[in-house]
């Protein structure tokens, strides 16, 4: 099997994985700082295609990682781990049962390569296999060993001027699933506000290239109104806020929002 494009597959089970799903329609959902499967429950519930815990930059270990893994699978979301970066937190991420991994700051073809290597199993990668949960511990290695390949979502985030400048080859390389866009990174890197003219012609590249290459694309957005005008654009991963920005635009929608003086005690 070519791993150059997505292919819509069913798994023996006839479950549909989340590397076809994204083929088919526009998945979405949020990246997610607060440590509690409880929170994973809710967005789960609240609709999420996808959930996103974020191992770059949140308090997170191993343990709770795959806590979180396992409130996803039980409410029918796909949490797929953004890891700190290149490493073996790749393939520990995956280890967990998680539906896939977002890889921060991918600048270069070698970058994308070794994601490949660490993620997939041989022919394609050289990843490694153990008894952890995805193998349900060991009990069902041959089961995930034959599906892996196909069923895990593999992403790669392209949000620095050095990403920019390599995408022709980076989404040239196969095993990588979708192209992932930081509109906040890229912005800093290229020392230009999100929304100007060098920012929004940074993300039509990226874009464009990616789309050409036949690899599928998403952005993380502020807001669905935003997300709706990116997957008009043909993006089918579209990640809006995080659970703190929820949960803080709703405190202060309410909490400011009785009538009356209530700034004294």
């Amino acid at each position: 099997m070519s791993y150059g494009s997505l292919q819509s597959r069913e798994n023996t089970e006839g479950e549909r994985s989340l590397r076809s799903e994204i083929t088919g329609r526009a998945l979405v959902g949020t990246f997610q700082i607060i440590g509690s499967p409880t929170v994973t429950e809710v967005l789960a519930l609240s609709g999420a295609d996808i959930i996103v815990p974020d191992a770059e930059h949140a308090a997170f270990d191993l343990p709770i990682l795959e806590q979180l893994v396992r409130a996803g699978d039980v409410r029918g979301a796909s949490v797929v781990i953004r890891v700190p970066g290149l490493g073996n937190d790749l393939s520990r991420a995956l280890d967990t049962g998680a539906a896939g991994v977002i890889v921060p700051r991918v600048e270069s073809a070698a970058d994308a390569e070794a994601i490949v290597r660490a993620t997939r199993f041989p022919p394609v990668g050289a990843r490694g296999i153990g008894p952890a949960r995805g193998t349900s511990y060991g009990l069902d290695i041959p089961t995930y060993r034959e599906r892996a390949n196909d069923d895990l979502l593999v992403v790669a985030m392209v949000e620095t001027r050095a990403g920019l400048d390599a995408v022709d080859d980076i989404v040239a390389v196969d095993g990588i699933d979708v192209i992932l866009i930081g509109p906040a990174d890229l912005a800093s890197s290229l020392g230009s506000p999100i929304g100007s003219t060098e920012h929004t012609d940074a993300v039509s590249r990226i874009l464009d290239t990616a789309l050409a290459a036949g690899r599928q694309v998403g952005i993380h957005c502020a807001d669905a109104e935003s997300a709706a005008a990116y997957r008009d654009r043909g993006m089918h991963m579209l990640l809006i806020g995080t659970d703190v920005s929820f949960l803080s635009s709703a405190a202060v929608a309410d909490l400011r929002g009785l009538p009356g003086d209530h700034t004294s005690a």
